[in-house]
């Protein structure tokens, strides 16, 4: 559990977010800061709109059908959701992590290479090599894969899946990672592993994740943000949040009493 309060600047700034999914309001008027370099945990029974929020930060909920955001997301400043800005090139600086590993049916390396490939980030074969190998590392999988990557991802573990997705995103150096859900599907080994990998990397990311686990919450972020039917309840230093939450629906839900 974290204790320590950060005083960088807000990587995002959210002020008066609203998602309508037609007529079904999904999240109501949601002030946030999230800090960089740092873990933010979104937690909350299903359905109050914690995946909903997580997109909000690179604009997924636009690939939905009748979805609408209101309100206003900075990062680093920028209004993400101005007319000048790309959401396509967005997404190259704030990477995701779904639930569920979905590995390209390609070769290990394909995999890791596709993103630098797209958007022209290595030149000659040897720079993406290098870059290949570097994403692998910073993912934690370059010593389980290094003599496998023409084998087809999907031929890894689940734990390793869900790594090598990591290392496609960390592959497009990102400023930002969202993870939904990452260990839903791993067992305790590999979420150990996944939760020691997100440590090391809030040293140079911000790292977003939605999680069901309170213990996992716990044990990895630095805040946590508590949602309930579309509204955020309660934000604070995740310590504060399980020691001693200011809000009763947060305290009710962290001790089981709903959810």
């Amino acid at each position: 559990m974290k204790t320590i309060e950060t005083k960088l600047a807000p990587k995002f700034t959210c002020r008066g977010v609203s998602v309508h999914y037609g007529e079904f309001r999904a999240l109501h008027d949601i002030d946030i800061d999230i800090a960089d370099r740092s873990v933010t945990a979104l937690i909350g029974p299903s359905g109050c709109g914690k995946s909903t929020l997580l997109r909000v930060f690179n604009r997924m909920n636009e690939t939905i059908p009748d979805a609408r955001t209101r309100g206003t997301v900075l990062m680093d400043g920028t209004d993400i959701y101005a007319p000048s800005i790309d959401p396509v090139l967005l997404r190259t600086r704030v990477g995701m992590v779904f639930q569920k590993p979905a590995p390209f049916p390609r070769s290990v390396y394909d995999n890791v290479a596709y993103g630098p490939r797209l958007h022209g980030l290595a030149q000659a074969r040897g720079e993406l090599k290098r870059l290949v190998e570097k994403s692998l590392r910073r993912a934690g999988l370059w010593e389980e894969v290094k003599d496998r990557l023409s084998l087809p991802a999907p031929s890894l573990s689940i734990g390793q899946q869900q790594r090598l997705v990591l290392a496609r995103a960390l592959a497009i150096d990102p400023d930002v990672i969202l993870m939904d859900e990452p260990a839903s599907s791993l067992d305790p080994i590999a979420t150990a592993r996944l939760e020691a990998l997100i440590e090391e990397l809030k040293k140079r990311y911000c790292i977003i994740i939605v999680t069901h686990s309170m213990a996992q919450a716990a044990r990895i972020s630095d805040k946590t943000a508590f949602l309930h039917k579309g509204a955020l309840i309660e934000y604070d230093q995740t310590d504060r949040i399980f020691t001693n939450p200011s809000d009763t629906r947060t305290q009710d839900y962290i001790t089981g009493r709903f959810g």
